[in-house]
């Protein structure tokens, strides 16, 4: 039987979609080209995190390192002396000695401090005023003053960082101011020092120490002499 022509349309366009479905099968089933997928291989530990500072501002940085407070090579240096001292001889009164006993004094010092690299030397030229009180009678127990003042001019060798020994040495002028009977004439003339220290520096800018030294004054009427030791700040600027 012949088909109609109605018929023959509904078969072609049956054959269509046919053709159509094979060939989206054949599209989606065909084997696709292989991607090689890249695989990363550490033969050490992967480094560490990298540290941020900065209060979280992301700013990389390196890991902290220790702290050293790094001296200038010159620096101002003002020192402050409190000491306890000893006479080590005592002037005479109608033939006996006098009742010179100990005392308590203190320095200023103000000088500038020379370092060089390398070697852990300080050099330090300064000049500075120093006092000291002793307590005083006559052989018939009469008590006077006793003050010795000196204005001065010297040095300090030092070496070392962190505790730093020292030597140093002044001279200048010094006075007695006394009330004494028997003390006449000028009572001022040469003085000078000598002495050792010890000196703390774990603190920027600031210094402790101990020190002893001995000191003399000539005088018309005597030499006084005494020995002083105790304790000092300087403070470096």
């Amino acid at each position: 039987m012949a088909l109609s022509r109605s018929s023959r349309r509904f078969a072609r366009a049956l054959v269509g979609v046919g053709l159509s479905a094979l060939t989206f099968a054949g599209i989606v089933l065909a084997p696709r080209t292989a991607h090689a997928q890249r695989v990363y291989v550490y033969t050490n530990r992967p480094p560490p995190p990298r540290v941020y500072y900065g209060g979280g501002y992301g700013y990389a940085a390196r890991p902290a390192a220790p702290y050293y407070y790094q001296e200038p090579l010159y620096q101002t240096q003002l020192g402050f002396d409190l000491e306890g001292v000893a006479p080590l001889n005592a002037p005479t009164y109608n033939g006996g000695p006098a009742a010179i006993g100990g005392g308590a004094g203190f320095k200023i010092r103000l000088g500038e401090e020379i370092r060089f690299p390398g070697s852990g030397i300080r050099l330090t030229p300064e000049v500075g005023y120093a006092y000291d009180h002793m307590w005083a009678a006559d052989n018939l127990g009469n008590g006077y003053d006793w003050s010795m003042n000196r204005l001065m001019a010297g040095a300090r060798l030092g070496f070392g960082h962190i505790l730093v020994p020292s030597v140093y040495a002044h001279l200048g002028y010094g006075w007695r101011q006394t009330d004494a009977a028997y003390v006449t004439g000028q009572n001022g003339g040469l003085a000078f020092d000598v002495g050792g220290a010890l000196d703390l520096r774990v603190v920027p800018h600031v210094g402790f120490g101990v020190h002893l030294e001995y000191v003399q004054v000539s005088t018309d009427v005597d030499t006084p002499q005494w020995l002083a030791v105790g304790g000092h700040v300087n403070i470096l600027f």
